[in-house]
């Protein structure tokens, strides 16, 4: 081989490779490859327009934001941060801002997605400051500081200026200087992160940009598509949208622009769906960028997050979306319980960090919720409603059995296991998941305890969602005649007739007997269960005949079963002298209420104790009821219909005032021993102990502790209940027959009304308050 002390070369493209041998040392300083446009971006066309598209209606609400916005206009020097998840309007305010600067002071946008815009962007706004070109040049070869050239402009300007960031949702680019304030002007950045070192570094003042107030999203939808739409319609679809900007601007845009077809408000929210992103998406504009299509905004949000190393943000999204709207008690997203049951994609110990990530993109909010009657305070995440059923349209079909199987064990653990204020919180995510075919089984168990819960509370009415959801469920998978299906029909006959509802309750209940006496051999106590429910249900209804018949079957299979000392064939009789007292048979009514009260020594089973609370308010309620019809002053006097041996029972009791006052106070200091002072129940025998106080003689107590017996019921059963209406009309009654002609009048006859329009003019609680409405206009 010869020795060639000559450097060969190849060239290749815009390339050189050099070789050499021996002593010769070549330097060079080369680029390859083809020249980069991102690399030296031109910039922007123009700073001095807003890169963004016009408003397409007036700005509804935000008039505090605005006049703060103004005022630091005015005031100059400030940096103003607008933050919010995506689609919430913060561009729209920045745009709105942007107009109202002129010709005041100079406007300039600068699009601060990207480090490349920012960069550009901010170039553009120091050439526009009088930097001259050699000046930008050397900027952008990194031969002068980039970020020092356009503030050193910016605070030279001679006339002032507004600086809008706009889509600065990666803010770290804005800690390298470019965010900074001037005497000169006002900076106004807007972003999806909360919460950043460069707002803080700048010494920003943090606005929070949310969706509207009802009346102003609905007026919005409005100016976007006007035209002959029901207003309560259009609440309606704005309510359903969440008040969300961007969704009430897709909505009114698609109503607005129809072409071959014309859909009505009410049309357009039956469509929604449960997707209801596509949809809005063809309300966008052909030229829409993905920041205004809903099913991307937020897309973007979860992209950038993945992109910062966070992607159990979207896990933990995707989870928050398996459960209702309501707030989540974060004590469900605790690492010890997503250990324990295995949420897919989501490891334990990154739950945290996957939150936070959220929070910093505005995507979920964090708050406290105050425990209720003096529990602690329960801290809560939450998300808009539409971002979260976008995010569920969007989980993947593969994990979506498994992650809706996790979210339901995380609910039953806190159910099961958690105290009552998270519990109560928990409830309307139980509810979504009994709601939901694929994961109803999973939560049954804990779904019957809260009815219970509330059963034994007395809260029929919150009792009501989650027993007529149970049966539902039971429907739905074609188990209804089963004996857990039956058992749930029962309750749920109970709940609709406690609530309130006793018609509604009857179909419900010959439902459950029907399906009960078909499992007559298999579990014969649900005949006589339902058969106390149905006529409970009929006695309310002024049906006792009927009532007894049904009691007297119930009992018959509860003694034959259960014994005579059962506490649940006692209840038989408890219910029986109910029924009596209210067909005028008095002497029956204390015959069996004496009947029971012999029985109470010698009680058991589960409810003796609750029996054994309950029977000498029955049984005094039946003194009571035979005293005012021997009593001819007695307001309430409704003459016996019994038969010569029960009026001759009746004689020899020889009832006076003072035995059934006494009785009366025993009953009801026995309810607040068991129930509490404030319990339905106890407002039961409050009020026999008011009507007791009345036909001794004692009205002002009657009349105290009928107000406090009306407030009891308005509370926990609502103002329209059947027993609260009832009382109502005693009330006005016994102000009436004191003389008073201001209370009384109105109170009567806002109690007749209510009893005539939910009970019909011949139930019983409907002539009792005319008789007050007579008695009151009299």
């Amino acid at each position: 081989m010869s020795e060639d002390p000559s450097p060969r070369a190849a060239a290749y493209g815009q390339g050189r490779i050099f070789q050499s041998e021996r002593d010769i040392q070549i330097t060079e300083t080369h680029h390859h490859g083809a020249p980069d446009p991102a690399a030296s971006p031109t910039g922007p066309a123009s700073v001095r327009v807003a890169l963004t598209a016009p408003l397409r209606a007036a700005l509804r609400d935000r008039e505090e934001l605005r006049g703060e916005l103004l005022a630091g206009l005015d005031a100059g020097g400030g940096v103003h941060v607008l933050h919010g998840f995506g689609g919430c309007g913060k561009t729209a305010v920045a745009r709105w801002l942007f107009d109202q600067s002129a010709p005041s002071r100079v406007a300039l946008w600068v699009d601060a997605s990207t480090e490349l815009q920012l960069r550009a962007g901010m170039l553009a706004v120091a050439a526009d400051r009088g930097a001259s070109p050699e000046e930008v040049r050397a900027a952008q070869e990194g031969r002068r500081a980039a970020a020092d050239l356009v503030w050193q402009r910016l605070d030279a300007s001679p006339e002032p200026w507004l600086l809008v960031l706009d889509n600065a949702d990666d803010p770290q680019p804005l800690r390298d200087g470019w965010l900074r304030s001037s005497p000169r002007g006002t900076v106004l950045v807007t972003s999806r992160q909360s919460a950043d070192p460069a707002w803080t570094g700048a010494g920003a003042r943090i606005h929070r940009v949310d969706v509207l107030p009802a009346v102003e999203g609905a007026q919005l939808l409005h100016d976007l598509a006007p035209g002959d739409h029901q207003p309560e319609a259009t609440m309606r679809l704005a309510a359903r949208l969440g008040f969300h900007p961007l969704a009430l601007t897709l909505a009114g845009g698609f109503l607005s622009q129809q072409l071959l077809e014309s859909w009505t408000v009410e049309e357009y929210l039956e469509r929604l769906g449960e997707d209801p992103a596509t949809l809005l998406d063809r309300g966008a504009s052909l030229e829409s960028g993905a920041r205004e299509r809903l099913s991307r905004t937020w897309q973007l949000s979860l992209d950038a997050l993945e992109h910062r190393g966070l992607p159990e943000a979207t896990a933990v999204l995707r989870l928050l979306a398996c459960w209702g709207h309501a707030p989540v008690p974060v004590s469900l997203l605790a690492p010890s319980a997503m250990q324990a049951v295995g949420v897919p994609g989501l490891a334990a110990e990154r739950i945290e960090a996957g939150l936070h990530g959220l929070l910093s993109a505005s995507l979920v909010d964090l708050f406290e919720v105050p425990g209720g009657a003096g529990g602690r305070r329960v801290r809560c995440v939450t998300a808009h409603g539409l971002l979260l059923e976008t995010i569920a349209a969007g989980v993947p079909e593969a994990q979506r059995a498994e992650l809706y199987g996790a979210a339901a064990a995380l609910v039953n653990r806190a159910v099961l296991g958690g105290d009552a204020n998270t519990v109560r919180l928990v409830e309307p995510h139980l509810l979504a998941l009994l709601e939901n075919s694929a994961t109803a089984d999973h939560v049954l168990d804990a779904a019957r305890r809260v009815r219970d819960i509330y059963d034994a509370a007395g809260q029929w009415v919150d009792a009501l969602p989650f027993a007529t959801a149970l049966v539902e469920a039971a429907s739905r998978e074609e188990a209804a005649e089963g004996i857990v299906a039956v058992a749930d029909s029962i309750a749920l006959g109970k709940t609709i007739h406690m609530s309130g509802d006793f018609a509604g309750a009857e179909p419900v209940l010959k439902k459950a007997l029907d399906a009960a006496t078909v499992l007559a051999e298999e579990a014969p106590l649900f005949q006589a269960d339902t058969c106390v429910q149905l006529a409970l249900c009929y006695a309310k209804g002024g049906r006792n005949a009927e009532a007894i018949r049904l009691l007297h079957r119930a009992g018959e299979i509860r003694h034959c079963i259960l014994g005579p000392t059962h506490a649940d064939t006692a209840e038989v009789l408890l219910t029986e002298v109910d029924s009596h007292y209210l067909m005028g048979n008095y002497g029956v009514s204390l015959r069996v209420a004496q009947q029971l009260m012999d029985l109470v020594p010698s009680l058991h089973g589960e409810r003796s104790e609750l029996i054994t609370v309950k029977a000498p308010l029955i049984s005094a309620t039946a003194m009571r009821k035979a005293k005012e019809s021997r009593s001819p002053e007695s307001p309430w006097r409704v003459v016996a219909t019994s038969t010569a041996d029960d009026t001759a029972y009746l004689d020899a009791q020889e009832l006076d005032w003072n035995l059934v006052w006494e009785r009366a106070q025993e009953a009801l200091g026995a309810h607040i021993s068991h129930f509490g002072p404030d319990h339905p129940q106890t407002a039961s025998a409050r009020y026999n102990l008011a009507l007791t106080a009345w036909g001794h003689g004692d009205q002002e107590t009657a009349i105290s502790e009928l107000r406090r017996t009306v407030d009891t019921r308005a509370a926990h059963l609502g103002v329209e209940h059947p027993w609260t209406i009832m009382v109502n009309g005693d009330l006005a009654l016994c102000l009436a027959l004191r003389g008073d002609t201001e209370e009384a009048p109105a109170l009567a006859e806002k109690a007749y009304a209510a009893a005539l329009r939910i009970l019909g003019p011949q139930h019983f609680i409907t002539l009792r308050c005319a008789t007050a409405r007579k008695a009151a206009s009299s």
